[in-house]
């Protein structure tokens, strides 16, 4: 479970790092630089590819015993940002940006979640010299 946590652990900082670079594209682009909306659609379509990694690596999280609860909430944050293109490419500004609003803290709770879950003890490769079994001496 070890390398699927820290697996996850990346992606959800880089899936932060992401969201938090959508918002200064929005921004832009509410603010009248016309230009960011070509990115900010692009960079919404690297989202979704990014939430759908984190829902496969919360899979591999919680089928190596990691806790549950991370799985279904990486799942409703991929269908989410489904809706989330939709409501984008439908040019339904007040939905999409109500909901850009959700995901962003969504990611945030999630992204804090998955940080301070507990990492499991790294299992020596090879025992300890005390832990190794001694042949006993011959007679």
């Amino acid at each position: 479970m070890r390398r699927s946590l820290l697996s996850l652990r990346i992606i959800a900082a880089f899936q932060s790092i992401l969201m938090l670079v959508q918002v200064a594209l929005a921004g832009g682009f509410l603010g009248g630089h016309f230009d960011m909306l070509a990115i900010h659609g692009t960079l919404g379509r690297v989202i979704a590819v990014v939430a759908l990694l984190m829902a496969v690596a919360a899979f591999f999280v919680r089928r190596f015993g990691g806790p549950r609860s991370l799985l279904p909430a990486s799942v409703v944050l991929l269908l989410a940002l489904v809706v989330q293109i939709g409501l984008g490419l439908g040019r339904s500004v007040a939905s999409h940006v109500l909901l850009g609003v959700v995901l962003v803290s969504a990611v945030a709770v999630l992204s804090q979640r998955v940080m301070t879950t507990p990492l499991p003890v790294k299992s020596p490769a090879v025992p300890a010299p005390d832990e190794t079994v001694q042949p006993e001496p011959a007679k």
